[in-house]
């Protein structure tokens, strides 16, 4: 399984996962809850940092159309624990880093 997602300031979600020896490759787009802001390498600025969870879907760009959702939290330590579950896949407590870009000055 490969991944690469983003977070955005305002919560967002943004990346690619892909699984089966990367025959099939999705889109991801998603949203963390609630809203915490996070510096670089998941530093919180405010908030509880121990209720944030994150979920989304995975869009199959290769013609099939299936999608699968994800859904996890997100650690102290700035790692995200995802499950993903859709066709011809099920993966649990996927351990994956959470980059969020430094916010402009």
């Amino acid at each position: 399984m490969n991944w690469h997602m983003l977070a955005s300031p305002d919560g967002v979600l943004t990346g690619m996962v892909a699984w089966d020896n990367r025959k099939v490759v999705a889109m991801v787009t998603g949203t963390i809850m609630p809203l915490v802001r996070v510096e670089r390498f998941g530093k919180p600025l405010g908030g509880n940092p121990q209720s944030r969870t994150f979920q989304g879907i995975a869009t199959d760009v290769g013609g099939q159309k299936r999608v699968a959702n994800i859904s996890g939290t997100i650690e102290q330590n700035g790692w995200l624990s995802a499950n993903l579950e859709g066709p011809g896949v099920v993966c649990r407590n996927i351990k994956v880093p959470l980059f969020v870009p430094a916010t402009p000055d």
